[in-house]
């Protein structure tokens, strides 16, 4: 079992200011997702939805978060440490394997202690005022998930 909060507290300041951009827009997009999908009354219309997943997953897949004034590019250890996270998330939720799902928490958890709030309100801040893909509102949803799982923990 990999020791991920020593993995993302390896990590230089500015990799984790980049992964707190990017938790904050994949958390963001996910809230839409299943606000969407519950026809919650104020989930986003159709195209809002779309155009916040085509943003999340190409932000994800690409490992570079394309903003108005800047792009984000990650350094090839940060790409390679989100890409085995990645994989453990499809095996674990695309593939139902239990133990990667797991594993998966695990990182995600990691990872966002590795951030800590400031710099997860930070990443907030730098989206709400420089992208445009999701409402600026919708970054608070990212944001209030990654609180609470911090806060929570992982499920028992």
């Amino acid at each position: 079992m990999t020791d991920w909060l020593h993995t993302f507290n390896s990590l230089p300041p500015e990799e984790l200011d980049a992964l707190a951009v990017l938790r904050i827009v994949e958390c963001s997009n996910g809230i839409i997702q299943y606000m969407f999908r519950d026809k919650a009354p104020d989930a986003l219309s159709v195209e809002d939805t779309r155009r916040a997943m085509g943003f999340s997953m190409s932000s994800i897949k690409r490992m570079q978060i394309v903003l108005e004034n800047e792009t984000i590019e990650f350094a090839d250890d940060t790409k390679k440490i989100m890409g085995d996270v990645r994989d453990l998330y499809l095996r674990g939720m695309k593939r139902g394997d239990d133990e990667a799902y797991a594993e998966f928490l695990r990182s995600s958890l990691a990872c966002l202690q590795a951030c800590g709030i400031p710099r997860l309100q930070t990443a907030r801040d730098r989206l709400f005022a420089d992208c445009y893909s999701m409402p600026p509102y919708a970054w608070d949803y990212g944001l209030d998930y990654c609180k609470n799982f911090l806060r929570e923990g992982l499920p028992k």
